[in-house]
């Protein structure tokens, strides 16, 4: 599968929302609640590389952003 902005744009979300201040709320949430929600967003994750077909690192998904706001 091709690389679409779509797919970068997915990625991006779960970058931020896997932030360690997104995650667990700027340490509001209990510890149970921030390892389900990383449980989750990570699951997110994988199953965008499966679809992609390939690994992709948190380095180049900021990497995409940079990349995007200098053009």
């Amino acid at each position: 599968m091709l690389l679409t902005q779509a797919i970068k744009e997915k990625f991006m979300t779960l970058a931020c929302q896997l932030s360690p201040e997104n995650l667990c709320c700027d340490g509001e949430l209990p510890k149970a609640e921030v390892r389900r929600r990383f449980r989750n967003l990570s699951g997110e994750w994988r199953a965008l590389e499966r679809k992609l077909g390939r690994v992709v690192e948190e380095d180049e998904v900021w990497q995409w952003e940079m990349e995007k706001e200098n053009k």
